[in-house]
């Protein structure tokens, strides 16, 4: 009977049928790849999935997945135009043993072999414990390697990426060794219609969650339930996560910039900030309102409140093609500098949005369309515990931009009327 168990079992993994976690076609990261082949003279570039944790959920590293759509983890892309196979992938051989680390603890896994070829749309699939054997092989014709990882911090323990990197730094010395994002970081600054089209998704879950959970802030509550319903309405509407850990801070921690412990009571008469976002697909929303905890705003907030959007809506102005991060911040800037309050607005007004929510790109590089940016002034007076942020996300189009996040209520009349909903 234990053998006839353990048959039907190895069957039932064997069916498994790997899809994309995208629901992009092969055709589509085949593309992408091809950008990159093209930038490679001489050389080659190599990208590790993300590795597993063993108590963490699992999410792909960027860059693995903006060329692949592949969610699994401990994966090699290998891409060396001057290869036999310019594309190959690296995959552990699929274990169908009983045991503490087999598919029936981690969930069923693509491995190596014609099937895989054929569902990914990578030329070539490998174990990846032929890994060495193949570069070895490759890279005394090669100059450079651009290799993807992200360095970890100055203390703590050092990343399987880096150790991956000394390795090769020691076994190739030969090699100059080069971020890849030299290569990925230009293609995944502006966006393709597909991705506008995900990050909208990602951008509107984060406006009806935020519409749902306004009307129900109120004094008494702690930071902690405002952001439980604020993420609790990003998954009941598909996200996958959050961009980044949730901010909601009231009355003094509205004027921490990063705050994110959200364990404070709420109090009568206070502000509360949401900075927040959903991640759909890999690509994440980045929205900040920031209301009255009692549904009207007093005159001071109020003050406050409209200076900034007179700054955001400056900004917006000043988004077009040609210019750069820096012109848009100093239209927002120049709005609350002339109102006194230029030494309270202590941050940056953009930064671009993606897979990542500070994303790729420099705020030299001028805009054009297709990029993505945040648009976010704020006022933080600690010592009247009172900081006001307003963000929203911003498409650069042909002839100016697009506030995908328009339809977040932001106006005061709009937020009032919003509360007293509730």
């Amino acid at each position: 009977m234990k053998s006839l168990r353990k048959a039907i079992w190895l069957l039932s993994l064997g069916l498994f049928s790997f899809s994309l976690a995208s629901a992009q076609s092969p055709e589509y990261y085949k593309n992408r790849r091809g950008e990159i082949l093209s930038r490679l003279i001489n050389a080659a570039a190599l990208i590790p999935s993300a590795w597993e944790g063993e108590l963490e959920s699992f999410r792909q590293s960027n860059n693995f997945f903006y060329l692949t759509g592949i969610e699994q983890p401990d994966l090699l892309l290998l891409l060396a135009p001057s290869a036999r196979s310019p594309e190959t992938l690296f995959l552990p051989a699929r274990n169908l043993e009983e045991g503490s680390m087999s598919e029936a603890w981690t969930g069923a896994k693509l491995g190596p072999g014609k099937g895989a070829e054929e569902q990914t749309g990578i030329a070539k699939t490998a174990a990846k414990n032929t890994f060495d054997f193949t570069f070895a092989n490759l890279a005394g014709g090669l100059d450079k390697l651009y290799f993807d990882y992200t360095p970890g911090p100055l203390e703590g323990p050092v990343s399987a990426g880096e150790v991956f990197l000394r390795a090769l730094r020691d076994k190739y010395p030969h090699l100059q060794i080069l971020p890849f994002s030299r290569l990925v970081d230009s293609l995944r600054t502006v966006k393709d219609s597909s991705e506008i089209r995900t990050l909208q998704q990602a951008v509107d879950i984060t406006g009806a969650s935020l519409r749902e959970t306004i009307p129900q802030v109120r004094p008494g509550m702690f930071e902690y339930e405002v952001e439980a319903l604020i993420e609790y309405g990003f998954a009941r509407r598909g996200s996958q996560r959050p961009g980044f850990p949730s901010i909601v801070g009231s009355g003094p921690n509205t004027t921490v910039l990063h705050y994110d412990k959200n364990r404070r009571k709420i109090g009568a008469g206070e502000l509360v900030l949401m900075d927040v976002g959903a991640e759909f697909d890999y690509y994440t929303a980045d929205i900040t309102r920031t209301v009255p905890a009692d549904g009207r705003f007093t005159d001071r907030q109020r003050e406050i409140y409209q200076l900034v959007l007179e700054a955001q809506k400056a900004g917006f102005k000043a988004v077009r093609p040609g210019v750069t991060l820096k012109e848009v911040h100093q239209a927002a800037k120049n709005v609350i500098d002339s109102a006194g309050y230029g030494q309270y607005f202590i941050h940056y007004t953009s930064h671009f949005l993606g897979m990542d929510v500070h994303d790729v790109g420099s705020r030299e590089i001028p805009l054009s369309p297709g990029m993505i940016i945040t648009v976010e002034p704020g006022i933080y007076l600690p010592a009247e515990s009172l900081g006001v942020r307003l963000e929203d996300d911003v498409l650069v189009t042909a002839d100016g931009c697009r506030v995908m996040s328009a339809s977040i209520p932001k106006e005061v009349r709009e937020i009032e009327a919003l509360m007293q909903s509730k």
